[in-house]
Protein backbone atom coordinates (compact mmCIF):
# COMPACT_ATOMS: atom_id res chain seq x y z
CA UNK A 1 0.00 0.00 0.00
CA UNK A 2 2.82 2.41 0.82
CA UNK A 3 4.40 1.75 -2.56
CA UNK A 4 1.11 2.60 -4.25
CA UNK A 5 1.01 6.03 -2.63
CA UNK A 6 4.66 6.66 -3.57
CA UNK A 7 3.79 5.99 -7.22
CA UNK A 8 0.77 8.32 -7.05
CA UNK A 9 2.88 11.02 -5.39
CA UNK A 10 5.55 10.86 -8.07
CA UNK A 11 2.97 10.92 -10.85
CA UNK A 12 1.30 14.00 -9.39
CA UNK A 13 4.63 15.70 -8.66
CA UNK A 14 5.77 15.18 -12.24
CA UNK A 15 2.50 16.34 -13.72
CA UNK A 16 1.73 12.87 -15.12
CA UNK A 17 4.53 13.56 -17.56
CA UNK A 18 5.10 9.89 -18.30
CA UNK A 19 1.79 8.10 -17.96
CA UNK A 20 2.97 5.40 -20.38
CA UNK A 21 6.03 4.40 -18.34
CA UNK A 22 5.71 0.69 -17.49
CA UNK A 23 6.10 -0.89 -14.10
CA UNK A 24 9.82 -1.60 -14.01
CA UNK A 25 11.11 -5.11 -13.72
CA UNK A 26 13.99 -3.92 -15.92
CA UNK A 27 17.46 -2.78 -14.92
CA UNK A 28 17.54 0.98 -15.47
CA UNK A 29 20.65 3.13 -15.90
CA UNK A 30 20.35 6.92 -16.14
CA UNK A 31 23.06 9.31 -17.32
CA UNK A 32 22.57 12.97 -16.37
CA UNK A 33 24.70 16.10 -16.59
CA UNK A 34 23.09 18.12 -13.80
CA UNK A 35 24.60 21.50 -14.78
CA UNK A 36 26.74 22.89 -12.01
CA UNK A 37 25.49 21.24 -8.84
CA UNK A 38 27.60 23.34 -6.49
CA UNK A 39 27.21 23.91 -2.79
CA UNK A 40 27.19 27.54 -1.56
CA UNK A 41 30.62 27.44 0.08
CA UNK A 42 33.78 28.88 -1.42
CA UNK A 43 36.46 26.26 -2.00
CA UNK A 44 39.77 28.17 -1.98
CA UNK A 45 41.49 25.54 -4.13
CA UNK A 46 39.05 25.66 -7.07
CA UNK A 47 37.45 28.30 -9.30
CA UNK A 48 33.97 28.06 -7.79
CA UNK A 49 33.59 31.70 -6.70
CA UNK A 50 30.68 32.44 -9.06
CA UNK A 51 28.60 29.76 -7.30
CA UNK A 52 28.62 31.44 -3.90
CA UNK A 53 26.13 33.92 -2.37
CA UNK A 54 28.40 36.86 -3.22
CA UNK A 55 29.48 35.49 -6.57
CA UNK A 56 28.30 36.50 -10.03
CA UNK A 57 25.42 34.01 -10.00
CA UNK A 58 24.24 34.82 -6.46
CA UNK A 59 24.11 31.11 -5.66
CA UNK A 60 22.44 30.72 -2.27
CA UNK A 61 20.79 28.10 -0.07
CA UNK A 62 17.33 28.66 -1.55
CA UNK A 63 18.53 28.19 -5.11
CA UNK A 64 20.54 25.15 -4.07
CA UNK A 65 17.51 23.50 -2.44
CA UNK A 66 15.37 24.29 -5.49
CA UNK A 67 18.04 22.72 -7.69
CA UNK A 68 17.92 19.50 -5.66
CA UNK A 69 14.12 19.40 -5.95
CA UNK A 70 14.30 19.88 -9.71
CA UNK A 71 16.88 17.12 -10.15
CA UNK A 72 14.78 14.75 -8.06
CA UNK A 73 11.77 15.53 -10.22
CA UNK A 74 13.71 14.80 -13.42
CA UNK A 75 15.11 11.54 -12.08
CA UNK A 76 11.71 10.47 -10.74
CA UNK A 77 10.22 10.90 -14.20
CA UNK A 78 12.63 8.38 -15.72
CA UNK A 79 10.75 5.53 -14.05
CA UNK A 80 7.64 5.90 -11.91
CA UNK A 81 7.28 2.55 -10.18
CA UNK A 82 10.90 1.90 -9.22
CA UNK A 83 14.00 4.00 -8.77
CA UNK A 84 16.77 3.75 -11.38
CA UNK A 85 19.31 1.11 -10.43
CA UNK A 86 22.39 3.13 -11.40
CA UNK A 87 22.71 6.86 -12.11
CA UNK A 88 25.77 8.59 -13.55
CA UNK A 89 25.99 12.26 -12.50
CA UNK A 90 28.22 14.91 -14.09
CA UNK A 91 29.09 18.45 -12.96
CA UNK A 92 28.80 17.75 -9.23
CA UNK A 93 31.12 19.73 -7.01
CA UNK A 94 31.78 17.12 -4.34
CA UNK A 95 30.46 14.09 -2.51
CA UNK A 96 28.43 16.27 -0.15
CA UNK A 97 26.12 17.64 -2.87
CA UNK A 98 25.50 14.10 -4.14
CA UNK A 99 24.70 13.01 -0.60
CA UNK A 100 22.23 15.89 -0.29
CA UNK A 101 20.54 14.75 -3.50
CA UNK A 102 19.99 11.20 -2.25
CA UNK A 103 19.14 12.04 1.38
CA UNK A 104 17.30 15.39 1.29
CA UNK A 105 14.89 14.56 -1.53
CA UNK A 106 12.53 11.59 -1.96
CA UNK A 107 15.43 9.78 -3.61
CA UNK A 108 16.23 8.62 -0.08
CA UNK A 109 13.64 5.89 -0.65
CA UNK A 110 15.96 4.34 -3.21
CA UNK A 111 18.64 3.78 -0.53
CA UNK A 112 21.47 4.75 -2.85
CA UNK A 113 25.17 4.45 -2.22
CA UNK A 114 27.75 6.83 -3.72
CA UNK A 115 30.92 6.28 -5.71
CA UNK A 116 32.80 9.55 -6.12
CA UNK A 117 36.39 10.71 -6.43
CA UNK A 118 37.74 14.26 -6.37
CA UNK A 119 39.25 15.14 -9.74
CA UNK A 120 41.79 17.81 -10.68
CA UNK A 121 39.28 19.84 -12.67
CA UNK A 122 39.98 23.57 -12.36
CA UNK A 123 36.39 24.44 -11.45
CA UNK A 124 36.15 21.56 -9.00
CA UNK A 125 33.42 19.64 -10.82
CA UNK A 126 33.48 15.86 -10.72
CA UNK A 127 31.75 12.70 -11.85
CA UNK A 128 29.77 10.52 -9.45
CA UNK A 129 27.82 7.28 -9.69
CA UNK A 130 24.97 6.45 -7.36
CA UNK A 131 23.60 2.93 -7.22
CA UNK A 132 21.16 0.77 -5.31
CA UNK A 133 22.93 -2.05 -3.44
CA UNK A 134 19.58 -3.84 -3.29
CA UNK A 135 19.69 -4.35 -7.07
CA UNK A 136 23.35 -3.89 -8.03
CA UNK A 137 26.18 -5.58 -6.15
CA UNK A 138 29.39 -3.63 -6.74
CA UNK A 139 32.50 -5.74 -7.20
CA UNK A 140 35.11 -3.15 -8.16
CA UNK A 141 35.54 0.59 -8.70
CA UNK A 142 38.29 2.83 -10.04
CA UNK A 143 38.89 6.46 -10.95
CA UNK A 144 40.77 6.65 -14.26
CA UNK A 145 42.84 9.82 -14.57
CA UNK A 146 43.34 11.33 -18.01
CA UNK A 147 46.84 12.71 -18.50
CA UNK A 148 47.76 14.96 -21.40
CA UNK A 149 51.11 15.22 -23.15
CA UNK A 150 53.05 18.10 -24.66
CA UNK A 151 51.57 21.59 -24.49
CA UNK A 152 48.49 20.23 -22.74
CA UNK A 153 50.40 18.58 -19.89
CA UNK A 154 49.13 21.11 -17.34
CA UNK A 155 45.49 20.70 -18.38
CA UNK A 156 43.24 18.73 -16.04
CA UNK A 157 39.80 17.27 -16.59
CA UNK A 158 37.34 15.00 -14.85
CA UNK A 159 38.33 11.42 -14.09
CA UNK A 160 36.51 8.58 -15.81
CA UNK A 161 34.73 6.53 -13.14
CA UNK A 162 34.65 2.76 -13.58
CA UNK A 163 32.26 0.47 -11.77
CA UNK A 164 31.92 -3.30 -12.09
CA UNK A 165 28.96 -5.04 -10.53
CA UNK A 166 26.31 -7.71 -10.74
CA UNK A 167 22.71 -6.97 -11.67
CA UNK A 168 20.99 -9.09 -9.05
CA UNK A 169 17.83 -9.67 -11.10
CA UNK A 170 19.75 -11.57 -13.79
CA UNK A 171 23.08 -12.34 -12.07
CA UNK A 172 24.96 -10.79 -15.01
CA UNK A 173 28.12 -8.73 -14.60
CA UNK A 174 28.04 -5.19 -15.97
CA UNK A 175 31.00 -2.86 -16.50
CA UNK A 176 30.08 0.85 -16.42
CA UNK A 177 32.27 3.79 -17.43
CA UNK A 178 30.92 7.25 -16.50
CA UNK A 179 32.56 10.06 -18.50
CA UNK A 180 32.68 13.83 -18.63
CA UNK A 181 35.19 14.69 -21.32
CA UNK A 182 36.91 18.10 -21.80
CA UNK A 183 34.59 20.90 -22.86
CA UNK A 184 34.60 22.89 -26.09
CA UNK A 185 35.42 26.09 -24.21
CA UNK A 186 37.97 27.90 -26.36
CA UNK A 187 36.59 26.49 -29.59
CA UNK A 188 35.83 23.06 -30.99
CA UNK A 189 38.96 22.76 -33.14
CA UNK A 190 41.26 24.02 -30.39
CA UNK A 191 39.97 21.47 -27.88
CA UNK A 192 39.32 18.44 -30.11
CA UNK A 193 42.67 16.85 -29.25
CA UNK A 194 41.72 16.84 -25.56
CA UNK A 195 38.58 14.80 -26.18
CA UNK A 196 40.47 12.48 -28.52
CA UNK A 197 42.94 11.85 -25.70
CA UNK A 198 40.05 11.05 -23.32
CA UNK A 199 38.66 8.65 -25.92
CA UNK A 200 42.02 6.89 -26.20
CA UNK A 201 42.20 6.44 -22.42
CA UNK A 202 38.68 5.01 -22.33
CA UNK A 203 39.40 2.69 -25.26
CA UNK A 204 42.47 1.31 -23.48
CA UNK A 205 40.34 0.52 -20.42
CA UNK A 206 37.71 -1.21 -22.56
CA UNK A 207 40.34 -3.23 -24.45
CA UNK A 208 41.81 -4.49 -21.18
CA UNK A 209 38.38 -5.86 -20.23
CA UNK A 210 37.77 -7.39 -23.65
CA UNK A 211 41.19 -9.08 -23.52
CA UNK A 212 40.16 -10.96 -20.38
CA UNK A 213 36.46 -11.32 -21.21
CA UNK A 214 35.50 -10.98 -24.91
CA UNK A 215 31.79 -11.33 -24.07
CA UNK A 216 31.86 -8.61 -21.41
CA UNK A 217 28.81 -6.40 -20.97
CA UNK A 218 30.23 -2.87 -21.10
CA UNK A 219 28.31 0.40 -20.98
CA UNK A 220 30.04 3.75 -21.57
CA UNK A 221 27.87 6.77 -20.75
CA UNK A 222 28.23 10.43 -19.93
CA UNK A 223 28.76 13.89 -21.37
CA UNK A 224 31.42 13.40 -24.04
CA UNK A 225 31.15 17.05 -25.22
CA UNK A 226 31.16 15.64 -28.75
CA UNK A 227 28.43 14.43 -31.07
CA UNK A 228 28.19 10.84 -32.33
CA UNK A 229 29.81 11.79 -35.66
CA UNK A 230 32.91 13.46 -34.15
CA UNK A 231 36.41 12.04 -34.47
CA UNK A 232 36.92 11.32 -30.77
CA UNK A 233 34.00 8.87 -30.72
CA UNK A 234 34.43 7.38 -34.18
CA UNK A 235 38.19 7.11 -34.66
CA UNK A 236 39.68 7.07 -31.17
CA UNK A 237 37.01 5.26 -29.16
CA UNK A 238 36.16 3.20 -32.27
CA UNK A 239 32.45 3.04 -31.49
CA UNK A 240 30.73 1.37 -34.41
CA UNK A 241 27.36 2.23 -35.95
CA UNK A 242 26.69 -0.85 -38.12
CA UNK A 243 23.92 -2.29 -35.97
CA UNK A 244 22.94 -4.95 -38.52
CA UNK A 245 26.03 -6.99 -37.64
CA UNK A 246 26.56 -6.58 -33.91
CA UNK A 247 29.47 -8.65 -32.56
CA UNK A 248 30.82 -9.41 -29.11
CA UNK A 249 34.09 -7.67 -28.29
CA UNK A 250 33.12 -4.46 -30.12
CA UNK A 251 31.63 -1.14 -29.04
CA UNK A 252 28.50 0.37 -30.64
CA UNK A 253 27.22 3.92 -30.34
CA UNK A 254 23.48 3.85 -29.64
CA UNK A 255 23.44 7.66 -29.49
CA UNK A 256 24.29 7.70 -33.19
CA UNK A 257 21.08 5.79 -33.93
CA UNK A 258 19.01 8.08 -31.69
CA UNK A 259 20.42 11.25 -33.25
CA UNK A 260 20.46 10.23 -36.91
CA UNK A 261 17.51 7.85 -37.16
CA UNK A 262 15.12 9.21 -34.53
CA UNK A 263 16.14 12.89 -34.58
CA UNK A 264 16.51 12.99 -30.80
CA UNK A 265 18.90 15.17 -28.84
CA UNK A 266 20.17 15.49 -25.27
CA UNK A 267 21.60 19.03 -25.26
CA UNK A 268 20.26 22.30 -26.65
CA UNK A 269 22.55 25.16 -27.65
CA UNK A 270 21.77 28.25 -29.72
CA UNK A 271 18.68 26.76 -31.31
CA UNK A 272 20.24 23.40 -32.11
CA UNK A 273 19.84 20.00 -30.54
CA UNK A 274 23.06 18.00 -30.11
CA UNK A 275 23.65 14.55 -28.66
CA UNK A 276 26.62 15.02 -26.37
CA UNK A 277 25.45 12.43 -23.85
CA UNK A 278 26.65 9.26 -25.49
CA UNK A 279 25.41 5.73 -24.82
CA UNK A 280 27.97 3.23 -26.08
CA UNK A 281 27.54 -0.49 -25.46
CA UNK A 282 29.41 -3.70 -26.13
CA UNK A 283 27.93 -6.15 -28.61
CA UNK A 284 26.95 -8.64 -25.91
CA UNK A 285 24.92 -5.98 -24.11
CA UNK A 286 23.04 -5.37 -27.38
CA UNK A 287 22.30 -9.09 -27.72
CA UNK A 288 19.21 -11.04 -26.71
CA UNK A 289 20.28 -13.05 -23.65
CA UNK A 290 20.74 -12.19 -20.00
CA UNK A 291 21.04 -8.48 -19.29
CA UNK A 292 20.58 -6.68 -22.63
CA UNK A 293 18.77 -3.88 -24.42
CA UNK A 294 17.77 -2.81 -27.90
CA UNK A 295 18.32 0.47 -29.71
CA UNK A 296 14.82 1.68 -28.88
CA UNK A 297 15.28 0.94 -25.17
CA UNK A 298 17.36 4.13 -24.84
CA UNK A 299 15.95 7.66 -24.85
CA UNK A 300 16.68 11.17 -23.64
CA UNK A 301 13.83 12.19 -21.38
CA UNK A 302 11.90 14.67 -23.54
CA UNK A 303 9.09 15.54 -21.10
CA UNK A 304 7.67 19.04 -21.48
CA UNK A 305 8.41 20.10 -17.91
CA UNK A 306 12.13 19.86 -18.76
CA UNK A 307 11.70 22.13 -21.77
CA UNK A 308 10.83 25.75 -21.15
CA UNK A 309 9.11 26.42 -24.48
CA UNK A 310 8.60 22.92 -25.80
CA UNK A 311 11.84 23.01 -27.79
CA UNK A 312 14.77 24.33 -25.79
CA UNK A 313 15.79 23.19 -22.31
CA UNK A 314 14.58 24.70 -19.03
CA UNK A 315 18.01 25.19 -17.49
CA UNK A 316 19.20 26.60 -14.18
CA UNK A 317 21.04 29.57 -15.69
CA UNK A 318 21.06 31.27 -19.07
CA UNK A 319 24.48 32.83 -18.92
CA UNK A 320 24.58 34.62 -15.54
CA UNK A 321 20.77 34.98 -15.41
CA UNK A 322 18.98 32.63 -13.02
CA UNK A 323 16.13 30.73 -14.70
CA UNK A 324 15.36 28.24 -11.94
CA UNK A 325 15.24 25.23 -14.24
CA UNK A 326 16.72 21.76 -14.25
CA UNK A 327 19.86 21.48 -16.39
CA UNK A 328 21.20 22.30 -19.84
CA UNK A 329 21.16 18.55 -20.59
CA UNK A 330 18.36 15.99 -20.59
CA UNK A 331 18.72 12.79 -18.58
CA UNK A 332 19.34 9.81 -20.86
CA UNK A 333 17.64 6.57 -19.84
CA UNK A 334 18.86 3.05 -20.66
CA UNK A 335 16.20 0.46 -19.90
CA UNK A 336 17.78 -2.99 -19.93
CA UNK A 337 15.75 -6.15 -20.25
CA UNK A 338 16.33 -8.73 -17.58
CA UNK A 339 16.35 -12.46 -18.18
CA UNK A 340 15.51 -13.98 -14.78
CA UNK A 341 18.22 -16.03 -13.12
CA UNK A 342 16.20 -19.23 -13.44
CA UNK A 343 16.16 -18.78 -17.21
CA UNK A 344 19.71 -17.53 -17.71
CA UNK A 345 21.87 -19.26 -20.22
CA UNK A 346 25.17 -20.78 -19.07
Amino acid sequence: MKRFFVIIFVAVFCGFARINVPIDSDFVVVSYNVENLFDTLDNPTTADDEFTPKGERKWNSYRYREKLKKLWKALAATTLAEFPDVIGLYEVENREVVNDLITKTPLWRGHYSIFHRESLDRRGIDVAIIYRPATFQVLDTAAVRINFNGADSTYHTRDILYMKGVAKKSNDTLHIFANHWPSRYGGYAATENLRCRAASVLRAQVDSIFAAEPDARILCVGDFNDNPDNMSVNEFLKARTDFDSVKAGELYNVAHYLWYKKNLWSYWYQGRGDFLDQVIASGTLLGDKGLHFGLDDVEPLQDKFLRNDGSGIYRTYQGPIYKGGFSDHLPVVVRMKVQPISQSQP
